[in-house]
């Protein structure tokens, strides 16, 4: 009888922990994604982000691709991420780096999906 009690508890506590190391302390942000060739932006309506292209940017941009109508589609995105002035004299003031994506909404009937 003990063991099954044991494991049940290994099994709480693994996942637990499991859970909180995906989620991100980090601002949301709610707005339109773009990424064309080697520029990423992130539009929420009252601030235009530059998004630092790295590996999470391109995750979000495979997530978003099967929803976008044409290349220039802006897909809405619920992202957590951390703001920082830009240290480069060209593109927007203030860039975006992606820490997690919450999920996006299908341009067709905005419904909400959330990545695997």
């Amino acid at each position: 009888m003990k063991a099954p009690l044991f494991t049940i508890i290994l099994i709480l506590f693994v996942s637990c922990s499991t859970s909180s190391k995906k989620e991100s302390n980090d601002p949301t942000f709610n707005g339109e994604f773009l990424y064309l060739a080697d520029a990423a932006v992130l539009n929420t309506g009252s601030e235009i982000y530059g998004v630092v292209i790295d590996e999470k940017m391109h995750e979000l941009h495979e997530f978003c691709s099967p929803f976008k109508r044409d290349e220039y589609d802006m897909i809405q995105v619920y992202v957590k991420g951390v703001v920082t002035d830009n240290p480069e004299e060209e593109g927007w003031e203030k860039i975006i780096r992606i820490t997690a994506i919450d999920s996006i909404a299908n341009p067709v009937d905005r419904s909400i999906i959330k990545p695997n």
